[in-house]
């Protein structure tokens, strides 16, 4: 058995346990390998965790069931996994780009279908052929409170610090937008990218993004409400799929590769141009329950860079 006939076997097995609590570890041996390697493979095949593909599949059974059934959303939300339909809204939207009432009345074009792999290689280089999907957001009004810290590898104490706050004071942590941004640069001072480990000393801010009447509050629950990042942006995913040394994923490096897809967007789209002096960009975080309670890597990325109009 090949690589490609057994990640095949072991995606067949994933589909069929979408809804339960999928072993990783018989998803490993069904295709041959150790769990660490099949996760491994399995982000550099399919361009993304395995986490996020079921996150995007059983996002994708749910806009069907929207468009043919009239199920209610909650009971679509809880089969999903979501425990309330503001978080499942949430997610719907950042998959479609539009509200669960929306696809019910209009529909989606959106498709993530099943895996099916086929790897080609040529030259000794393994060959995917993965695209990445850009698209233009704006984004105006908004507030956020944040924490801020200056220090070294402040994304991992920032996150942290929100996280505690969140457990503590926000109902839903997985109903809200993340957002985060090195505002010197992730790499500042001109440092070329570096291991975490030896990351320069650098400021760093995480931000949620607040609702409804909240926006209109000074403070939220004792934090300081303040202007969310605002105008357009350069919007897509990012898959975590590049690596140090020592074999350990890396982040800042994984995004730093996904930039290559909007340099190549800019260059076939007219009217646009970037606007991100010491290149500062945002990151998105997308965290499920499983991340509140225990840390480690979120359960997806998306970047964004701002742009200006021409």
């Amino acid at each position: 058995m090949d690589y490609t006939e057994g990640l095949n076997l072991s995606i067949a097995y994933i589909e069929d346990n979408l809804f339960e609590e999928i072993d990783f570890e018989r998803a490993a041996r069904i295709a041959g390998m150790s769990k660490s390697t099949y996760q491994r493979f399995f982000l550099l095949t399919a361009n993304m965790t395995l986490d996020e593909y079921i996150r995007k599949r059983k996002l994708q059974y749910a806009v069907r069931e929207l468009m043919d059934t009239e199920h209610r959303v909650i009971d679509i939300a809880m089969k999903c996994g979501y425990n309330s339909a503001t978080a499942f809204s949430r997610a719907v939207h950042s998959f479609t780009g539009n509200t669960p009432s929306k696809i019910r009345k209009e529909g989606s074009s959106v498709c993530f279908p099943k895996l099916n792999f086929r790897i080609q290689v040529k030259e000794g280089e393994m060959i995917m052929n993965e695209t990445a999907i850009v698209k233009i957001e704006e984004h105006r009004n908004e507030k956020v409170v944040c924490f801020t810290v200056d220090c070294v590898d402040p994304e991992n104490e920032a996150w942290h610090q929100m996280s505690e706050w969140c457990k503590e004071n926000v109902p839903d942590c997985t109903a809200r937008r993340y957002v985060g941004v090195a505002s010197s640069g992730h790499h500042p001072q001109g440092v070329e990218h570096q291991n975490a480990s030896e990351h320069v000393k650098h400021p760093y801010k995480a931000m949620m993004y607040l609702v409804g009447d909240e926006c209109s509050q000074e403070e939220f629950c004792g934090l300081k409400v303040e202007d969310a990042p605002s105008g357009l942006f350069l919007v897509s995913d990012v898959t975590l799929n590049q690596f140090d040394e020592n074999e350990n994923m890396d982040i800042a490096l994984s995004l730093m590769k996904a930039s290559e897809a909007f340099v190549e967007f800019m260059k076939n789209t007219a009217g646009y141009e970037f606007d991100c002096p010491a290149g500062i960009f945002y990151e998105e975080h997308i965290f499920s329950e499983r991340w509140f309670q225990n840390g480690g890597v979120p359960d997806g990325f998306r970047m964004w860079v701002p742009i200006i109009k021409k």
